[in-house]
C-alpha cells in the first residue's frame, strides 16, 4: 500500500474504476491517465481512488475536531475497544448521517427508507414514493467527488440529508442533488435534496431559511432567482402529474429553428459540435448521466428559443406553443450547476437564458442577466486578445470560439443597454479580440450576418457615448463641435447601411429569396435599424437638448420610417415581439410625440402610424399586461391628435396634445414606473 492510500498496479492502469464507470455502473477497463469508456464517449475520465484510513488517534482528534460523528450500527453488538475503523458505533444523540437502515433527520425521524438491491448496493425511498439507487455511500462520494469536478475527497463521513418543512439542518452549506420523480416536481424543486458541500470553494446555495453565501456563483444565482420569473412550472403536464409525451420530430423541428433563425445574432454555439452531441441522443427523455449539465441547459434553452421562433410565425398550434415554457423549466432544473462552473459554458448558458427573457411578458430581466454575462466575460478576460503563452494553450479553433463568445455576449449586452438608453458595462476601447473568421466554408454566410449584427451594436454604442452620456455636457463643446459629432457619426450610419444592404440584397437576389422566417436577411428590418439608428442620432441628447428645427424635421422624417417599416415586419411576421421591440417602439412613438408637439411632422401621417402601432402593441398577446395597457394610452393620443386634425389647431386643444404625449398622464408614467420602463425621457429635457 502506497502512502496516499492507492495500491500499486500494472503501469499505465488503475487498481479502481473510474468516477465516471461507477456513477453509470459500467465496467471500467481502468486504463491511465484516462480509460477507454470515457474516451469513446467524449468526457472526462477522473481516478479517485480510495481514500486512505486513519488511524485510531486520528479519528480521535478528528471527533475532538468536529470533523464527524461515527455512524451507529444497525444490530445491537457493541464494537471492541481499540476497533480503528470509522464505522464505530455511535450515541443515539448522533447529527444525521447515512445508516445501514434509514435516513434520519436532527429529531431522529426516518427521512429515507433503505431496501439492500442486487449488487449490494443500496434503494433510497423517499416519504412521497421517490427512490434512488445508491451503490454505497464509497461510491455516493466517488459520484459527487465526480461532480465536483476533481474536488479532493473528506474522509469524513457524509449524511444525506432531505430538507422537509419543519426540520432543522446543523450543516451550514449543501450541494443540489434531485432524487424525485416528475410528479413530484414543484416550483421549488431544486431546493428538495441537498447534500454537504465537497469543499470549502465550491458554491453551495443557502439554506431555506438562511443567509446567501458571499462567492459569486451563489450571488448571481440569487440575482437569476429575484428577477427571471420564467421557468418555475410546466404546462406540459398530464393530470396525474407526468409529462406529457414529445415527438422526436418536434425536438428536431425546434433545434433547427434556433440554429436557422436565432444562432447567426448571438455566434456562442460550436453548431457542428454541439448538433453532432444533439445526433447521439437515443432519447430526450433519458439524458442524466449521458450528458453534461450546461449541455442539457443549452439544449432545452435551444429549443425554447426555437419553440417561440416558430410561434411568432404562428407555425405552431396553441398546445405546441406551450413546449417553449416547458422547455424553459426543464433547462431551468440545471441552472445551478451552470453557475457553479463560472466558465466559458457558463457564459453559453447565461446568454440563451438572456434571449429566451426577452421573450418573458412577466418582467424585464434581460438587463440584469446582460450584466452577469459581461461581469464574467471581463472577469475572465474575454475581452482581450490571446497572445505570447496564454495562446499557445490554445488550438486555433478554441481561441477562435474564444472571441465568438465574447461578441456573443457584446452584442446582447449592448443591445439591452441601447434599446433601455442605458451605459453599457464595457468600452470599446477596452476590447482588443479579433472579430469571428469562419473556420469553414459553411461558416462564411452566417458570420457576415453576425459580423453585421456587431456593426450595428458598436454603432448604437458610439452615438450613446458621444450624445447621450451624462459626462458629454461636462465636455463645453461649441455648437462647431457639436454639428461636427453629429455630422460625423450621421456619415458612419450610412456608411454601414450602404455596406449591409448591398450585402443582404445579393444574398437574396442569389440564394435566399423569400419565405425565411429570420429577419437577419430581410433589407426592411436592416432599414428599420437605419432609422433607429438616426432617431437616436437626432433626438434630444445631453449633446442637443433642443435641436433646431432642422434636425426635427429629419427626425420626424425618421419616426415615420421607423414605424412604418416595423409594421410591415409585424405583418409579414418578422417581427419578434419582445422586450426590445417593445422599448424601441415606445422611444420611437415618444420621439414622435415630440416632433409633433414642436410642428416638425404631419399630424395626419402620424396619427395612421401610432394606430398601427396601437395594432402592434395590442398584438403582443393577453400575457403581455404593458404593453397592452400602453396601447390604450396610445389610442387616446391617436385620438386626440384626431381630433387635432381637424380642428384649426387652436391653443387649447394643444394643451391637450402636449399632456397626452409628454407622459403627464399618471396611467402612462405610473405604467412606466410599474414595469421599471425608463424611456421616457422627454420631461428630462423640456
Amino acid at each position: 500500500m502506497m502512502d496516499n492510500g492507492y495500491t500499486d498496479t500494472e503501469p499505465g492502469f488503475q487498481s479502481y474504476s473510474c468516477a465516471r464507470c461507477r456513477r453509470l455502473k459500467k465496467r471500467c477497463p481502468k486504463q491511465s491517465p484516462a480509460c477507454q469508456t470515457c474516451l469513446k464517449a467524449g468526457e472526462t475520465c477522473l481516478y479517485l481512488g480510495r481514500a486512505p484510513r486513519r488511524t485510531r488517534k486520528e479519528l480521535e482528534e478528528a471527533k475532538l475536531r468536529g470533523e464527524f460523528q461515527p455512524k451507529k450500527k444497525h444490530h445491537t453488538d457493541k464494537s471492541e475497544p481499540g476497533n480503528s475503523s470509522e464505522s464505530n458505533t455511535a450515541n443515539s444523540n448522533s447529527s444525521p448521517g447515512l445508516t445501514n437502515d434509514v435516513l434520519v433527520d436532527p429529531r431522529g425521524k426516518p427521512l429515507l427508507e433503505t431496501d439492500n438491491v442486487d449488487g449490494g448496493g443500496t434503494q433510497l425511498h423517499s416519504p412521497t414514493g421517490s427512490s434512488v439507487h445508491l451503490d454505497r455511500v464509497s461510491s455516493l462520494v466517488s459520484v459527487l467527488g465526480a461532480m465536483a469536478e476533481g474536488a479532493q475527497l473528506s474522509t469524513s463521513p457524509m449524511g444525506l440529508v432531505l430538507n422537509h418543512k419543519g426540520a432543522s439542518f446543523p450543516h451550514k452549506n449543501y450541494v443540489d442533488i434531485h432524487i424525485q420523480t416528475p410528479d413530484q416536481e414543484s416550483e421549488n424543486d431544486f431546493q428538495k435534496h441537498k447534500l454537504p458541500a465537497l469543499r470549502s470553494n465550491q458554491w453551495k446555495p443557502p439554506l431555506e431559511n438562511g443567509s446567501t453565501p458571499v462567492d459569486a456563483p451563489s450571488i448571481q444565482a440569487e440575482a437569476i432567482t429575484g428577477i427571471f420569473k420564467g421557468g418555475r412550472i410546466t404546462p406540459w403536464i398530464t393530470e396525474n402529474g407526468q409529462y406529457k409525451p414529445i415527438e422526436r420530430s418536434l425536438y428536431d423541428r425546434f433545434i433547427a429553428a434556433y440554429f436557422k433563425h436565432n444562432h447567426k445574432s448571438f455566434y456562442m454555439m460550436d453548431k457542428v459540435a454541439f448538433l453532432n452531441k444533439v445526433s447521439t441522443i437515443r432519447d430526450f427523455t433519458m439524458m442524466d448521466g449521458e450528458f453534461e449539465d450546461h449541455f442539457i441547459f443549452q439544449l432545452y434553452m435551444a429549443m425554447a428559443i426555437g419553440c417561440t421562433t416558430l410561434q411568432r410565425a404562428e407555425m405552431l398550434t396553441d398546445e405546441e406553443g406551450d413546449l417553449s415554457e416547458h422547455f424553459a423549466f426543464l433547462a431551468m432544473k440545471r441552472f445551478r450547476p451552470v453557475i457553479r462552473r463560472q466558465n466559458i459554458e457558463t457564459i453559453k448558458c447565461l446568454l440563451l437564458l438572456g434571449i429566451f427573457a426577452l421573450f418573458e411578458p412577466k418582467g424585464v430581466s434581460s438587463w440584469t442577466i446582460s450584466g452577469l454575462i459581461m461581469r464574467i466575460s471581463i472577469g475572465l478576460g474575454f475581452n482581450r486578445a490571446l497572445a505570447g503563452e496564454r495562446l499557445k494553450k490554445f488550438t486555433p479553433v478554441e481561441a477562435e470560439l474564444r472571441y465568438r463568445v465574447f461578441w456573443s455576449a457584446y452584442c446582447f449586452e449592448r443591445l439591452v443597454c441601447t434599446s433601455l438608453g442605458r451605459m453599457s458595462s464595457i468600452d470599446d476601447d477596452e476590447i482588443t479580440v479579433p472579430l469571428p473568421q469562419p473556420l469553414n466554408d459553411e461558416e462564411k454566410e452566417d458570420l457576415e450576418v453576425a459580423n453585421m449584427m456587431i456593426s450595428l451594436r458598436r454603432m448604437s454604442g458610439r452615438i450613446y457615448k458621444k450624445v447621450h452620456l451624462v459626462s458629454v455636457g461636462r465636455k463645453n463643446y461649441t455648437i462647431e463641435q457639436k454639428n461636427e459629432i453629429i455630422e460625423s457619426l450621421r456619415q458612419e450610419i450610412d456608411e454601414i447601411y450602404q455596406r449591409e444592404s448591398a450585402s443582404i440584397n445579393e444574398k437574396n437576389a442569389n440564394k435566399w429569396g423569400g419565405g425565411s422566417l429570420s429577419f437577419h436577411c430581410s433589407d426592411i428590418w436592416l432599414a428599420m435599424r437605419y432609422a433607429q439608428l438616426q432617431i437616436m442620432l437626432y433626438r434630444p441628447s445631453v449633446l442637443i437638448p433642443k435641436p433646431p428645427m432642422k434636425s426635427l424635421t429629419k427626425l420626424g422624417e425618421f419616426c415615420l420610417q421607423a414605424l412604418k417599416h416595423t409594421y410591415t415586419l409585424y405583418k409579414k411576421k418578422l417581427l419578434p415581439l419582445n422586450w426590445i421591440t417593445l422599448f424601441r417602439t415606445l422611444t420611437i412613438c415618444n420621439t414622435m410625440l415630440y416632433c409633433l408637439c414642436h410642428w416638425s411632422i404631419d399630424i395626419a401621417e402620424s396619427e395612421i402610424e401610432i394606430q398601427q402601432c396601437v395594432e402592434i402593441l395590442r398584438h403582443f398577446g393577453e400575457k403581455w399586461v404593458f404593453p397592452k395597457k400602453c396601447a390604450e394610452v396610445f389610442q387616446n393620443i391617436s385620438s386626440t391628435i384626431l381630433d387635432i386634425s381637424l380642428s384649426t389647431g387652436q391653443i387649447p386643444n394643444m394643451e391637450k396634445l402636449t399632456r397626452e404625449l409628454f407622459g403627464a398622464s399618471d396611467e402612462y408614467q405610473d405604467i412606466l414606473d410599474e414595469n421599471n420602463v425608463d424611456v421616457s425621457w422627454i420631461d428630462k429635457l423640456i
